[in-house]
């Protein structure tokens, strides 16, 4: 997997991630986007934004995604 560069790619990864079921890959993208150049705020957007998705993927880990990962 690559890692993301952009908000754009970031964004589509964490949709995957999380239409994969895959925590790890949240969490793991929670951290690439901490160091990236941004404001407080937008940075604090994005790990809320991660970490729901995180604990989303992790209650949902027994339920098929009716939506195909690209």
């Amino acid at each position: 997997m690559n890692n993301p560069t952009t908000v754009t790619e970031l964004m589509a990864e964490a949709a995957n991630a999380l239409i994969r079921r895959d925590p790890h890959r949240l969490e793991e993208l929670e951290r690439i986007s901490r160091g990236w150049m941004q404001t407080h705020d937008e940075e604090l957007a994005q790990i809320l934004l991660l970490q729901a998705m995180a604990e989303a993927a992790d209650l949902l880990l027994d339920t098929p995604s009716e939506i195909e990962s690209v």
